[in-house]
């Protein structure tokens, strides 16, 4: 067979039965590569404040689909041969809006997968996530965790964490190979991490749940371009003409800080170097803008 497109009338003719292939949702397009092989139909969600997620979503399907965009819709039933997320750990959790939506979707599919990042400690996050998971009537078949660039600013300055190799590339090639052979596999935990997390809770109390009014607008310094507006995946940021204005429930994906180009809004709290921000190089303002903006 040629490498033209073929007509329908030619696939139902080469299989034998019916079409090979039907034209997929933006999971990542499926076409009939061969007259006795279709390619999986994969679907992959996926959260990012910074780029690191949809960097390793965008590995595993052409078009990954984003959580905070998906979230809004009335029904969230999805079917496909494989499902994936892809999310950050926040505080060794998956990321308030994450939660939600293992909460209220239903996954349907043969297997499915989670993928992890994280720049420091990981903990017990897998484990976390499985029971979360498992309560809510999804069951992952594969869970893991990555490691890259730990872009929370409190505690890391990004113009070191740049400079650090964690082999991201080689780790995602490792998972990727995990994924094709449908290997059953979720990332074990010890009891020194599930210690390490319960010591975590209670110092960080109710500050996993920050509300927005933790990050300070610096209005001197905002010339009114309006990016926070359109990289917050919770629609915190209002422009006005007194400057902007922030409030409601936080994510604390830092988007909004990190993507600012003035460097006008900074943590209450403290960051290592101020001057320093990260968007993962691959991916560009646009993209983040794409995935988030309500």
């Amino acid at each position: 067979m040629n490498n033209e497109k073929i007509t329908r009338r030619e696939a139902l003719k080469c299989m034998g039965t019916t079409l090979a292939g039907l034209a997929l949702t933006a999971s990542g397009l499926s076409s009939i590569t061969s007259c006795t092989e279709e390619k999986k139909r994969r679907l992959v969600f996926y959260f990012t404040g910074t780029g690191n997620c949809l960097y390793v979503a965008r590995k595993f399907a052409e078009n990954p689909l984003s959580i905070p965009q998906i979230i809004r819709q009335d029904k969230l039933e999805f079917e496909a041969d494989e499902i994936g997320i892809v999310y950050p750990i926040y505080g060794h959790l998956a990321p308030q809006m994450v939660q939600e939506f293992i909460r209220k979707a239903r996954l349907k599919a043969p297997y499915l997968f989670s993928i992890l990042t994280y720049g420091n400690r990981k903990c017990s996050a897998t484990e976390l996530w499985n029971n979360l998971a498992t309560e809510n009537g999804t069951r992952f078949d594969y869970i893991t965790t990555l490691k890259m660039v730990d872009n929370f600013l409190p505690s890391f300055d990004m113009n070191e964490q740049v400079k650090i190799d964690k082999q991201e590339d080689k780790q995602i090639a490792e998972i990727m190979q995990d994924i094709q052979a449908r290997k059953h596999w979720i990332q074990p935990v010890t009891e020194e991490e599930r210690q390490q997390h319960a010591e975590f809770m209670q110092r960080a109390g109710h500050t996993l749940s920050p509300s927005a009014e933790k990050l300070l607008v610096i209005k001197e310094n905002c010339i009114g371009c309006g990016i926070c507006v359109k990289v917050c995946p919770r629609r915190n940021y209002t422009l006005t003409g007194e400057g902007v204005q922030c409030k409601g429930a936080c994510e604390y994906c830092l988007s909004c800080v990190q993507n600012c180009p003035q460097k006008a809004i900074t943590l209450r709290a403290g960051e290592k170097n101020p001057d320093a921000r990260y968007r993962h190089p691959d991916i560009s303002l646009n993209d983040i803008i794409r995935a988030n903006r309500q």
